[in-house]
This record gives C-alpha cells, structure tokens and sequence, in this order.
C-alpha cells in the first residue's frame, strides 16, 4: 500500500524535472542563434520550446492547451516552410509573453490561488500570505502582471504585423494604413520591450517596499534560493488539477 499511495505523487515529477534545462537550453541556444546570426540554432531553440511547453500538456491533457500547442508550433513551421525562418522566430516573444499574461490572469479566477499569492505560501510560507495585506497585496500584483506582460505581447504583435519592411503582412504583399518603421522592429523587440519590463519589476519593487512598510522583507539573496529550490512544486502546483 505505501508504494501505490507514493506513485501519484511520483508521476508528475519525473516529466517536469525536465522543464527547465529545456527552457534554460532554448534561452541559450536563441541568444546564440541571434549574437552569430546563426539561423540553424535559433531552430533548434524554438524546437527545444515546443518540446518544453508540450510537458504540462502532455502532463495535464486538455483539448484548449493542445490547440494552443498546435497554434505555436503552426506558427513556426508554417513560415519556416516558406523560407522565412526568422519571422517565425520574430513571433517567439509575443508568443511567450502572451503565455505568461494568461497564467497570470487566469490565477485571478475566484476558484483559483493568485499566482503572486501561491509564490509567496510555498517560498515564504502561510505566515507570510497570513500577513495583514499580504493576500490582497498578492492579488493586485498578480493582475497587474498580467496587465503588463499582456501589453508588451500586443505591442510586439503590431511590430510584428504591420513593420515596413519586414513584418508579416509586408512579406505577403498586404497593404496597411499604418506602418511601423523598420527600426522600431528591430530595437523594441530586443531592448524597448525589456527595458519596460524591468522598469515594471523596479516600480513595482519601490512601491511594495513602500505600501507594506510595515511587514519585515526577506534578503534578496534568500528569497532566489528558495526560488530555485521550491521552483518544482510552483510548476507541479500549476498543473495540477
């Protein structure tokens, strides 16, 4: 009896022990793909990312995730096929940025735990999230990611549609009212987009230092190592039912 009671906790780990290295690895070899213009490995890369996405579908099987898991892998072989292999790699962020807006949003659920909430129990513990403040602090922050990352996504997409020369529509020959300079496709994507995500995280950093004031903080330093160390269950909380 001890055995069987110790399987179903045993099966979901072994796929999602796999998660990171493949993200790691695709975060790698797309960096390296971009710095020596080398196409070949940014496929490799974007492979590696449909292999690391299909895990929580293939490990929590729902007809909406493998539709989506389709739709992303349409999204790079389809113009691979057709000879433009980096305007499919040019769709990745949006695609990884609209992804993370929908985990975060879809946590506001009143049947689900906010996602900034479940980081803070199983990193910091149930004390913390007991904290006066802290649950409705987590909520507020956990939509307003999904605010942010959802409207880096849309901007990366009007790039990536109506950019002349070299977004989508311009490569078929659509016309478009409006257009994008080519320049703004190529510096937003790789450094505007960033560089406002990381203003967000520093905003919102200065006013939760501010607005709980009150309530002690932990180092930073313990804070990454719990990350790192409790990151499997955050996953294996997502993705089961």
């Amino acid at each position: 009896m001890p055995q069987a009671a110790a399987n179903p906790t045993a099966v979901p780990r072994t796929p999602m022990r796999w998660l990171l290295p493949l993200l790691i690895a695709y975060a790698l070899l797309a960096l390296l793909g971009g710095v020596l213009h080398r196409p070949e490995l940014s496929v490799i890369a974007a492979a590696l990312l449909l292999i690391a996405l299909a895990v929580p579908v293939l490990q929590r099987p729902s007809i909406t995730g493998a539709l989506l898991w389709l739709a992303l892998a349409a999204l790079l072989l389809v113009p691979a096929a057709l000879g433009r292999v980096q305007l499919a790699l040019a769709g990745l962020p949006i695609v990884i940025l609209g992804s993370l807006s929908w985990v975060f949003a879809r946590t506001l659920n009143k049947h689900r735990e906010p996602l900034i909430a479940r980081c803070i129990r199983v990193i910091e513990g149930e004390q913390r999230l007991a904290l006066p403040g802290v649950a409705r602090y987590a909520r507020g922050v956990t939509a307003y990611w999904a605010i942010v990352l959802g409207a880096q996504a849309l901007i990366l997409a009007a790039l990536w549609l109506l950019a002349k020369p070299g977004g989508v529509l311009d490569v078929f020959g659509i016309a478009v009212p409006f257009t994008p300079s080519r320049d703004a496709l190529a510096w937003y994507p790789e450094i505007g987009c960033w560089a406002v995500l990381v203003a967000a995280f520093a905003a919102e950093y200065v006013f939760r230092r501010w607005r709980m004031r009150r309530i002690p903080h932990p180092p930073l330093k313990r804070f990454l190592t719990r990350l790192i160390q409790r990151w499997p269950q955050l996953l294996r909380e997502e993705v089961s039912p």
